[in-house]
């Protein structure tokens, strides 16, 4: 993977709950990480786009990281992205796209 395309400030935030409390509420919350990881953060072009829409998916862009387990773990449910003020939630699993754990290719769509 070429460092020259990771251009991309990305925040991973992962979502912990809290302790529970004496009602029995047990509070969750998005937690950032210390620092922001590089990334390509590139929307699906209009063809893609077209045909992920076909598919019932609401894929809009595609995140390309160096690979990570904790990331590679991980599913929308437990963590998502914010680059540029905008969050994106994790479509499915990331793909380890040579199986050779050098880099990640995530697929999101912005939450609004």
């Amino acid at each position: 993977m070429r460092a020259g395309q990771l251009r991309h400030r990305v925040t991973l935030e992962w979502y912990q709950e809290g302790a529970r409390s004496p009602s029995g509420a047990t509070p969750a919350e998005w937690v950032a990480e210390a620092r922001a990881r590089w990334a390509e953060v590139k929307p699906l072009s209009t063809r893609m786009t077209f045909l992920a829409n076909e598919a019932n998916s609401s894929t809009t862009h595609t995140v390309r990281m160096r690979w990570n387990e904790a990331i590679a773990n991980a599913t929308g449910e437990t963590l998502r992205l914010v680059h540029d003020g905008r969050v994106y939630r994790v479509d499915g699993r990331p793909l380890d796209k040579d199986g050779r754990r050098r880099e990640l290719e995530i697929s999101c769509h912005e939450w609004v």
